[in-house]
């Protein structure tokens, strides 16, 4: 069960302190507090966990502070919407807002190579106004002797540079728990000029050791791919985990599923899950068209194929695209023939807001249909 109090609730009132003194009566029901930035207001709700069956919700409806009761049904107790839901939910980061009204472009590289050629992606991405980026420092690989990343040698000029070219949030991927530990200290020794958004690939979905990890730590919001080769249903549950560990600041990320029917792209894309995810929980969504593809292939319309299945993604709603340039691609170390041109960047972004624009004109029609339905700023 789910105690939604009312907008802004002052939690030094005496009315909220009545509030948990009652709840710390029920001998056999946990309660949780949690803090949800709605739009244009914080938001409090207060899980109660365990037998909840006997609680009559007109009684719990009548307690202090509390404007709405819910009784959890869904799975995803902490990402899930619940009932007839339809606040908005986000988080900010390092000056950034993610929610599933926000959409921002993660251009960067999958694997970091050199000094060089990071500092001229970034350099790239504040002329454009971009403030976030994906730089890969830890890279699992299929082949054993394949290139997987500098690791935590890379990260020191990494987030130096990030703090020169006023990129705000780094997509980093994680294998391993020593790897956050790593990013904390090469952040600590470099002056926190950066943030990083800790990056939960497709291969380790199902790594519940280090979802656990990912999800006990506090400092910093996940990225979580779907796992290539599982249930959308069983994916959530792996985001579900790093919430029941107390980090709730996460963003779910489509990224392609593993099957020949995919061909002849990497993947077979599952951008069309955008709304599913909005649907079910409230994390925002984000679209890796890079790893879905996983080509530069044009069609004979003059669009590259990872521009048409963004496009589509971002039509569907997504909040967040991550894709993978470089400033030579012929040399990159990792998925190098996937990579966009740095000058192909503007004209990106060009596309980007258009099918943005789209978006936003469906949205604004389905409201002109259904006048109370929310819209998108």
């Amino acid at each position: 069960m789910i105690l939604i109090l009312k907008p802004n609730t002052d939690l030094a009132s005496d009315e909220y302190r009545l509030l948990v003194r009652y709840l710390r009566t029920f001998g056999n029901v946990r309660h949780e507090v949690r803090h949800v930035q709605g739009d244009g207001q914080r938001l409090t709700e207060i899980y109660l966990i365990g037998d909840t069956k006997p609680l009559s919700k007109e009684f719990m409806r009548s307690l202090p502070c509390v404007q709405r009761v819910v009784r959890v049904q869904e799975a995803y107790r902490y990402l899930g919407r619940h009932g007839d839901e339809t606040l908005q939910h986000g988080f900010d980061y390092n000056g950034v807002t993610f929610d599933q009204d926000c959409l921002h472009v993660f251009a960067g590289l999958c694997a970091v190579d050199s000094r060089i050629n990071v500092e001229r992606m970034m350099r790239a991405l504040q002329e454009y106004g971009l403030e976030c980026t994906r730089m890969g420092a830890y890279k699992p690989r299929t082949n054993p002797y394949s290139f997987q990343g500098h690791g935590a040698r890379c990260l020191p000029y990494v987030f130096e540079l990030a703090g020169k070219y006023g990129i705000r949030v780094i997509a980093m991927e994680v294998t391993h728990e020593s790897h956050i530990e790593e990013i904390n200290d090469a952040l600590e020794v470099t002056g926190h000029p950066t943030g990083v958004m800790l990056q939960i690939g497709t291969r380790n979905t199902q790594n519940f050791e280090l979802l656990k990890a990912a999800g006990r730590q506090m400092k910093h919001p996940v990225l979580l791919k779907r796992g290539f080769g599982i249930t959308l249903n069983e994916s959530l549950n792996a985001a579900e985990y790093l919430a029941s560990e107390g980090n709730r600041n996460v963003v779910f990320a489509l990224r392609g599923m593993k099957t020949n029917m995919g061909d002849p792209h990497r993947n077979f894309v599952d951008f069309s899950h955008v709304p599913v995810v909005h649907r079910l929980t409230r994390m925002p969504v984000c679209v890796d068209p890079s790893h879905s593809v996983g080509s530069r292939h044009r069609s004979p319309d003059g669009l590259l194929d990872v521009m048409h299945v963004t496009a589509q993604g971002i039509i569907a709603g997504a909040n967040l695209v991550l894709v993978d340039f470089h400033p030579r691609p012929a040399q990159a170390l990792v998925d190098g023939p996937q990579a966009l041109l740095i000058e192909e960047l503007p004209l990106f972004l060009e596309d980007v807001a258009i099918a943005r624009e789209a978006y936003l004109k469906r949205i604004a029609l389905a409201r002109a249909r259904r006048p109370n339905a929310p819209i998108p700023a």
